[in-house]
């Protein structure tokens, strides 16, 4: 009964400040995307459900960021707060060891890291793709066309230009359209006395009355082909051609896996997948290293230690943690035969911190 209601103490305590701290972290993370995603709004012109969409799509990656970093902020929390009270005094006075008094952060650092490894290795990657494929989408669009008179208006590869214009039917005066980029040809001009322009998401469709269409040679500037015309249809597209190449933050690493065992691949991307593997379960373990880096330093803190030590080995531990995945990281990807242990460094050197931590501090 005491070990169960320890347990619930202890982990409502832990879980209290996880929230707390992960809320914070994933709101300084997410505001940076957001302020990202924004500018790509209005840069492609899209809408309020783009920008809804892709945020939403953005937010699985954030808290496998953010959610290391919190438990850690939070176990040194729990810690410290237990000792500035007396609460860990107590404990050890009532026979409680201190592998009992972990067993409840344990349990929580292990729900944690199954989460993430299920996140990081496939939920993560698809939201991350989704992302992608949106901004690709909005991408591929031309900026938002408003048609206005007398102002020239890109449409991709052509210009338009209109001397007047009726926003109610549609119908314009003086229509000028110049082709910038037209194999065969230095230009390429169509000119109609009126017609009418129909705007869509994909495409502006004219319809022309009265006109002419000159094309000048790039093999003989001197060389004019021109055709009049009474009636001309014709639609320029508001999509670009565009083809990306699939990044390792988008793919599961099923996928992965997959493709390193059946497609002929380079060295350095075969490295970049290899490495990105890995760093994907080095983050999903990390609360559980950092869980036992962290308890020695929480229990040997005194009664009168306040929250802000906690903070401040928090960022030690959390800098030294990152600074080494990313040294390993680099060196997976510069050596083959560390593309997949590299990333494994600060976990390593964890182990063996936690080791004599807790065989110094607490003497086990």
């Amino acid at each position: 009964m005491r070990v169960s209601i320890f347990t619930r103490y202890i982990a409502k305590s832990l879980l209290t400040f996880f929230a707390g701290v992960v809320g914070v972290l994933t709101f300084v993370i997410f505001m940076n995307h957001f302020i990202k995603v924004v500018g790509m709004a209005m840069e492609y012109g899209t809408g309020i459900g783009w920008i809804v969409a892709s945020l939403l799509s953005i937010l699985p990656d954030v808290f496998c960021l953010s959610a290391p970093m919190a438990f850690q902020i939070a176990v040194l929390l729990t810690l410290t707060n237990m000792s500035e009270q007396g609460e860990l005094i107590a404990l050890r006075a009532a026979g409680f060891s201190f592998k009992e008094i972990v067993q409840p952060l344990l349990a929580c650092a292990v729900i944690l890291s199954v989460l993430l490894v299920i996140m990081g290795n496939w939920l993560t990657p698809k939201s991350y793709k989704q992302f992608l494929n949106r901004k690709e989408e909005a991408y591929s669009k031309i900026t938002k066309v408003t048609l206005e008179p007398r102002t020239f208006m890109n449409l991709g590869d052509w210009d338009l230009y209109v001397e007047d214009l009726d926003p109610k039917t549609n119908t314009a005066k003086q229509i000028h359209l110049i082709r910038k980029n037209d194999n065969g040809a230095l230009s390429t001009k169509v000119n109609a006395s009126s017609g009418r322009i129909i705007l869509s998401d994909t495409a502006v469709g004219l319809q022309l009355q009265d006109g002419q269409m000159q094309r000048v040679s790039d093999k003989d500037p001197s060389s004019l082909i021109a055709a009049n015309f009474d009636s001309y249809t014709m639609s320029i597209s508001l999509l670009k051609e565009h083809t990306r190449r699939l990044k390792v933050g988008e793919m599961t690493t099923t996928k992965l896996l997959r493709k390193l065992r059946k497609e002929p691949l380079d060295e350095k991307t075969a490295n970049e997948y290899r490495t990105g593997i890995s760093m994907r379960n080095v983050l999903a373990l990390s609360p559980l290293i950092l869980l036992f880096v962290s308890c020695p330093i929480g229990f040997s803190l005194g009664k009168r230690t306040n929250k802000g030590w906690g903070m401040l080995w928090s960022v030690i531990i959390i800098f030294t943690f990152y600074l080494l995945m990313t040294l390993g990281l680099s060196l997976g990807k510069k050596y083959v035969w560390l593309s997949y242990p590299g990333p494994w460094l600060p976990v390593i050197i964890g182990i063996f911190v936690a080791r004599w931590l807790w065989k110094k501090r607490l003497n086990i």
